[in-house]
């Protein structure tokens, strides 16, 4: 019995390990997707090299993909919020801020998804919220308190911000819908199959009525980054992620989201030449303290 607790605890750690190391390098990826292609082009490149692997996958499987008309409308609003527009936006705000930063105001998404879950499923937060988001909104004042209270205020590094904090609500948004799916027991696999087929099918109409002409870079950083961000960002990490989710439930699952901006950080530190000073150092540690303490206590507050 020991044994085979051994074998689980190895398992979950390897799946834990896997899904953080790519998260946490995917955001220094989408760096690599910019400058040559439109962000709405790579995006769609993104996940419709994702979406055919999906499809394949669940045709191999023989997994259900027929659902009513009803449940096309939430695979849409899937699609829109999870796996098209939300993306377009942080590729966007990854050009105004060094990826490491933009994956620790993404981390916020943690107390966005409590308090969305309150509004929409009467899920009422605890005081551990409360605290917590209070420690997230002092770290982002605390990150960029030289940029906004200096004498030069950056509108690049204030665009750069608020993109990624709207790219962080999009996507807490279609974790509501995801969870009105799971409630109606459609499986992950199929919804996310789905999603990214509408949000392929979305961003593909977007290019067409912007009216850019259609580009594709063949030089090898960006096929590279479109391969590692389609396959292993995309379709690995979150098989990695959801097995993680069904082995160890969804609080302490979250510690994903606590941790992967800490291996952003360390590659944006190597490779994008990130400045530290007192006050982001003190901004990055409010803020994944105060994600950590809000999954640490929600994760001991659920268990029986």
């Amino acid at each position: 019995m020991r044994e085979n607790d051994g074998i689980h605890n190895l398992v979950t750690l390897l799946l834990f390990s896997v899904t953080v190391l790519i998260w946490g390098t995917t955001f220094y990826a989408i760096t690599l997707q910019l400058g040559d292609v439109h962000p709405i082009q790579s995006v769609f490149y993104r996940f419709a090299i994702a979406m055919v692997v999906m499809w394949g996958i669940a045709l191999l499987r023989n997994i259900n993909v027929r659902f009513p008309g009803k449940i096309h409308i939430l695979f849409f609003l899937l699609g829109l919020l999870l796996f098209s527009i939300n993306y377009v936006v942080v590729y966007f705000g990854t050009t105004y801020l060094v990826s490491g930063l933009v994956s620790v105001i993404f981390s916020l998404i943690i107390p966005l998804n409590i308090l969305f879950y309150w509004f929409f499923f009467k899920d009422k937060p605890t005081p551990s919220l409360i605290i917590g988001s209070i420690l997230g909104l002092s770290g982002i004042t605390a990150l960029f308190f030289e940029d906004l209270f200096g004498i030069n205020v950056s509108d690049s590094l204030i665009l750069g911000a608020s993109l990624t904090l709207l790219s962080a609500f999009m996507a807490s948004s279609g974790n509501v819908i995801a969870h009105l799916l799971n409630n109606r027991n459609i499986n992950v696999f199929s919804c996310n199959t789905w999603g990214m087929t509408y949000g392929s099918i979305f961003l593909f109409i977007a290019v067409i009525v912007s009216g850019e002409k259609w580009h594709f870079s063949f030089k090898p950083e960006y096929i590279a980054s479109l391969l590692y961000l389609s396959l292993a960002g995309t379709v690995i990490a979150f098989w990695t992620y959801l097995t993680l989710l069904q082995r160890i439930g969804a609080p302490r699952a979250a510690y994903v989201s606590v941790v992967f901006p800490l291996v952003a950080l360390l590659v944006s530190t190597l490779y994008e030449d990130l400045h530290w000073s007192t006050y982001k150092i003190l901004g990055v540690v409010l803020i994944i303290s105060g994600n950590f303490f809000i999954v640490q206590k929600r994760a001991i507050s659920t268990r029986k």
